[in-house]
């Protein structure tokens, strides 16, 4: 028995045509088991058992399939298809048989317009050499029409082999699907890698979400210098400057192309020092607000009913974390009075009487400096971009970039001929995405398959952690358990990811099994 002919018959049929994602109610018959699947051996022999109910009718040129297989590694044993066609489509069917190459041994039936469910039983026993019997059976349903197949359900059934439990038989135990839950336990950190030659096809991409509408914000701190008492902006007074080219790199863009940007709001946050007393520093704060406001009104053209001012006053917060981070004397005593005195309270008093007003000297030059600040917060929308547009976009802005637009960019870019030329420098778009959309699923799982590809694990383990509990992610999780040495949890995660991505799951699992068995022969 050739079983790699067989296998080249079965799954071609199954899992090489493209899958619809939409179809018609009319065109997905239920399936229902009302016995088994049973799987059972005797002596050399592997029986499959099951009583099928059918409901409902087969629209257009569609046929539904159920065919059992047993699969062991790379090696696939096909049993006798069960098939449903309606009259005219097994009339082609025939046809076929006759001129083309589909002959093949099945149970036909024949659906007509009738509303009564088809019950029909099934029994066949196949031969399984010994070298094949750590396998297990699959019984596949799918769709078939002029456009492809379509997978419907899985009933998966780990047999065990007849020389550890003779005759017993083994049932699914949920014959209409593949297994419900994720392989549980924490993802391991690798000791030792395997680095398995991964191409696209052993990964999984996700389309990211469309960003309908692309909101922005920036938020950017500068320290403007003022004579005291003073609150204009001077341009050229001490660092001014520097601190205004700061502003103008995060404007300049904005407000100089206003075909791709739209600025929305503008918020201007003041904040002072402790010194003096509050209600002068909270009227400087708010001066000095008003003042940054008019500036950016006369520089950038922005319209004033959206830029909003709020003078916040003594920054009491940044003192105190400036204060824990230094390692000046009487340190925790200073922070003591600051969370023991209210500021009504002679906390600043108190601040100035500690080491008879040494303590106070060094915050007035070291610590009170920074305090003295304006927080500038940027809201506007940005248009879309084309692929050409948005990969040169990646290296200046990609802050502006939708995730779905670093997507397209990333595989345009990137391909299997990419990973044999430059596997190292593979799928680096999908680290961009990462790092502006952090806690999307698809981000990780897309950076987590580039980062398996280039052999990157540390990368992988850190984006996997995050959706292991995501289906989308099985494949990713397989192939890094595969890398890890753990071929059981590997294996797992390959078999539930038939539910959802058939024909790459398929795939893994006939590599895993050749993988394995070369690992155990020392090739």
């Amino acid at each position: 028995m050739n079983t790699k002919k067989l296998y080249a018959l079965a799954f071609p049929v199954l899992f090489s045509l493209s899958v619809s994602a939409q179809q018609s109610d009319c065109r997905t018959p239920v399936v229902s088991y009302e016995e088994g699947p049973h799987a059972e051996w005797h002596e050399d022999s592997l029986q499959v058992r099951f009583t099928v109910r059918v409901a409902g009718r087969l629209c257009g040129p569609t046929s539904l399939h159920i065919v059992p297989a047993y699969i062991s590694g790379g090696d696939t044993i096909r049993y006798r298809t069960l098939s449903y066609f309606k009259p005219a489509d097994y009339r082609y069917f025939r046809r076929e048989q006759f001129v083309g190459e589909t002959r093949d041994d099945r149970l036909v039936h024949l659906v007509t317009r009738r509303t009564t469910p088809l019950v029909t039983g099934y029994s066949q026993a196949r031969p399984i050499p010994a070298a094949m019997r750590d396998g297990e059976l699959r019984v596949l349903t799918y769709l078939r029409n002029c456009c492809g197949c379509r997978l419907i359900c899985t009933a998966n059934l780990l047999v065990t082999p007849p020389d550890a439990v003779a005759q017993q038989p083994v049932v699914a135990a949920d014959s209409a699907a593949v297994p419900r839950e994720l392989p549980a336990g924490t993802l391991p950190l690798p000791v030792t890698v395997h680095r398995l030659p991964l191409f696209e096809r052993n990964v999984s991409f996700v389309q990211p979400a469309a960003e309908q509408v692309k909101e922005r914000s920036e938020k950017l701190t500068v320290r403007i210098n003022y004579p005291v008492n003073h609150w204009k902006v001077y341009a050229h007074y001490r660092t001014n400057g520097e601190e205004l080219a700061r502003i103008d790199r995060l404007l300049s863009p904005l407000a100089g192309d206003t075909v791709t940007y739209r600025v929305r709001s503008a918020r201007i946050t003041g904040y002072a020092s402790p010194e003096a007393s509050y209600e002068h520093n909270k009227r400087l704060s708010e001066l000095r607000a008003g003042a940054m406001r008019d500036y950016l009104r006369g520089r950038y053209g922005l319209a004033g009913e959206i830029i909003s001012v709020y003078g916040a006053g003594e920054d009491w917060e940044g003192l105190r974390r400036a204060i824990d981070r230094s390692d000046m004397e009487d340190k925790y005593a200073a922070l003591a009075i600051i969370d023991d005195y209210d500021i009504f309270d002679g906390r600043e008093s108190r601040l100035m009487a500690l080491d008879g007003g040494t303590t106070y000297r060094y915050m007035l030059e070291n610590l009170f400096p920074p305090l003295r600040r304006m927080e500038l917060e940027l809201g506007y929308i940005v248009r879309s971009f084309g692929v050409e547009e948005a990969a040169r976009l990646l290296a200046s802005r990609p802050q502006d970039l939708s995730h779905t637009e670093i997507f397209d960019v990333a595989q345009a870019r990137n391909g299997d001929a990419r990973i044999r030329d430059d596997r190292d420098g593979y799928g680096r778009e999908y680290d961009v995405a990462l790092r502006y959309y952090p806690d999307d699923a698809a981000a990780n799982i897309n950076a987590a398959s580039a980062a398996l590809i280039r052999g990157d694990m540390p990368l992988a383990w850190k984006c996997l952690q995050r959706v292991q509990d995501d289906p989308r992610a099985c494949i990713d999780l397989g192939i890094y358990c595969w890398m890890c040495g753990d071929t059981a949890r590997a294996r797992a995660y390959f078999l539930y990811a038939l539910n959802t991505d058939p024909e790459r799951a398929s795939y893994n699992l006939e590599q895993l099994g050749r993988w394995s068995a070369d690992t155990q022969n020392g090739k």
